[in-house]
């Protein structure tokens, strides 16, 4: 059996009547109970005035109704809740409730009423009203059942009140017309509120779904933005890398010298700490390319580098400045401290064995160390390194020379541009 109204999944309100139709059958499912119950109390209301075989014929069709509503809804309740399998449910639990209307108005036959002077009667007419007001609420929420739904509960007793024709009759059609009138009106305008009530919770759950896709969206975008943003700050950190590293030996070269140096200035000028600075240089290394190559000579300056690297403890910086020469920066050493770690890096390179170079082949290196004082310029403090190196170079080579050490005289003496 079809519903009377139809309601296919192409109308714009399929999804929300399916909901209204999935409401209606909860609540009468909910309300067996209170049937039963509510049928055991006008039983025994009726006890005493009904007829005995129409009350025997009215319970036994009520039980048989309430059995059959009660297993239609729970094979509902298991089946597929999808809003397309609805309907094909609905059917069999609207005439279930259908059928409950008819026998809920009927209960005036039950009663053989031909005269509705009688206050059972007019107490019967006044439990059905009530019983009917508690139904309108349940079958509101679907349309096309309001009419039949009228008909069959009032059918009956409406046509029991108009065949009787006395006064009091009509004085009771005439209040239970306005009174159907009135519950015509309110479950047309229940079904409005009840429809528009879901179709804003299907709104809601769309736009939160809109939402939540709107969200996985931005944090998808936001991590390939942090991605893009990783990439980009690693390829500006290589450039830099690349822009401040001597390309032979993997060394900071002569322009990360100089924005360190600043810094470190910087820092002492602030802590008031004094630190310091050397400039080394390798022994003969002229005579390095001259005899074995350009090619050795660059490989004698890598295995300088990692030599040094190794052998540096952490904090210190190795720079190369030019040429062979290399600049080491101990922003927590002193003087002293830099010059005498320095000697013990120099006797070890001595004792080394060159891979480009002969077995017997000695290369050794000299130093100059400078202690750098709070508001010294860094072009004198890398200055006086240059005059302390050389002075190692006039006093001999493989050796470091501290400037502290030196008088002014001699510094001059050393300086390059002298």
């Amino acid at each position: 059996m079809k519903p009377v109204l139809a309601l296919p999944q192409d109308d714009a309100g399929w999804r929300e009547e399916a909901d209204l139709v999935r409401y209606f059958i909860d609540i009468a499912y909910r309300s067996i109970p209170a049937v039963i119950c509510g049928v055991a109390i006008l039983v025994a209301f009726m006890y005493q005035h009904a007829l005995p075989l129409h009350l025997a014929v009215w319970l036994l069709l009520f039980g048989l109704v309430e059995w059959r509503l009660w297993w239609v809804i729970r094979r509902f309740r298991r089946a597929d809740l999808h809003p397309g399998s609805v309907f094909q449910h609905y059917t069999a639990v609207r005439d279930c409730v259908l059928a409950d209307c008819l026998l809920w108005g009927a209960a005036i036959w039950v009663m053989d009423a031909h005269q509705l002077d009688n206050p059972y009667h007019m107490l019967l007419l006044l439990w059905l009203t009530g019983i009917f007001a508690l139904l309108c609420i349940m079958v509101a929420a679907c349309r096309d059942i309001h009419a039949l739904f009228f008909v069959a509960f009032w059918g009956y007793p409406l046509c029991s009140l108009l065949a009787h024709g006395q006064r009091l009759e009509w004085m009771v059609l005439a209040g239970l017309l306005l009174y159907l009138a009135a519950q015509w009106r309110f479950v047309s305008r229940f079904h409005r509120t009840l429809f528009d009530t879901v179709k804003l919770r299907h709104d809601n759950q769309s736009m939160m779904q809109s939402l939540v896709e709107l969200h996985v969206q931005s944090a998808v975008k936001r991590e390939q933005l942090e991605q893009q943003q990783r990439a980009l700050t690693e390829a500006i950190a290589e450039r830099q890398r690349l822009l401040e590293c001597d390309a032979l030996t993997g060394c900071y070269n002569q322009r990360a010298l100089r924005r360190q140096l600043d810094i470190h200035a910087a820092d002492s000028t602030a802590s008031g700490r004094v630190w310091a600075l050397s400039m080394l240089d390798l022994d003969h290394f002229k005579q390095v390319n001259d005899s074995f190559g350009h090619q050795a000579g660059d490989t004698v300056l890598q295995q300088l580098v990692q030599e040094l690297s190794r052998l540096l403890p952490p904090g210190l910086e190795l720079f190369r400045y030019g040429g062979e020469e290399f600049v080491i920066l101990a922003a927590r050493l002193g003087e002293a401290d830099l010059a005498g770690m320095l000697d013990d890096i120099r006797l070890t390179l001595a004792m080394a064995r060159w891979e480009a170079l002969p077995a017997s082949w000695q290369q050794t290196l000299s130093a100059g160390v400078v202690a750098c004082r709070p508001g010294d310029p860094v072009n004198h403090s890398l200055q006086l390194a240059d005059m302390a190196l050389y002075a190692a170079k006039h006093q001999g080579r493989n050796r470091v020379c501290l400037a502290s050490t030196l008088a002014a005289p001699a510094l001059e003496r050393f300086s390059r541009s002298g």
